[in-house]
């Protein structure tokens, strides 16, 4: 889908995405020192929201102006003043950030392929402080055999070794990557979907005395 087509899906609806952050996100990110965050691909903004709340400066990219015009009257309703900004672009385009450079960067559900996500990694990368966080958490190719939930479409649903490859590439530091099962309900029947999470960090800069 092109961001017409999100805009439109977005207009449709209050909410296409729970307000809630992602558990995974909380899990692995709600105890990180405060300071700026960028929310790639944020739809609504639901991460960007929930990291502004807690006074954070944080950023909602996202390619849909209808999704982004969205999460900043959420945020004007939440009275977040300047610590929520809007920006309208594509993850894969090369476009800065607003808050670059920043202390953190979340890319959770963007199911584009291999090339486009490299891209997006990339530029995630090269804009952020030294040391600092990128986090990413997507629908899992095992989805297709194993859980629910998601495109079903293989070339849209990373592999840990994508994944791998596109990280180191954009020269990040791994700490942690794997495949992480949650609980979803389907027509009041419990499943669990599939998620691939990475942890990384952008490297110290050394300096020589």
């Amino acid at each position: 889908m092109d961001s017409r087509a999100w805009d439109d899906r977005y207009r449709t609806t209050d909410s296409v995405w729970s307000p809630t952050p992602n558990l995974f996100v909380k899990e692995y990110l709600a105890n990180l020192p405060v300071g700026r965050m960028v929310d790639v691909a944020g739809g609504e903004g639901r991460h960007a929201l929930w990291f502004s709340q807690r006074g954070w400066e944080a950023e909602n990219f996202d390619f849909s102006a209808v999704a982004v015009g969205k999460s900043l009257e959420r945020a004007a309703e939440l009275s977040l003043g300047d610590r929520f900004h809007g920006h309208v672009a594509a993850a894969d385009s090369g476009q800065d950030f607003l808050l670059s450079p920043a202390n953190l960067v979340v890319i959770a559900y963007l199911q584009i392929p291999a090339d486009g996500l490299a891209a997006a990694i990339a530029n995630a990368a090269r804009q952020l402080v030294a040391g600092g966080t990128l986090f990413g958490v997507w629908h899992a190719r095992e989805n297709l055999t194993e859980g629910v939930g998601g495109p079903q479409d293989s070339r849209v649903l990373p592999t840990l070794a994508e994944l791998s490859a596109a990280f180191s590439a954009a020269s990040l530091i791994i700490s942690e990557i794997g495949l992480r099962r949650r609980e979803v309900s389907v027509d009041g029947v419990a499943h669990e979907a599939i998620d691939a999470v990475v942890m990384a960090r952008a490297p110290e800069i050394v300096t020589c005395s």
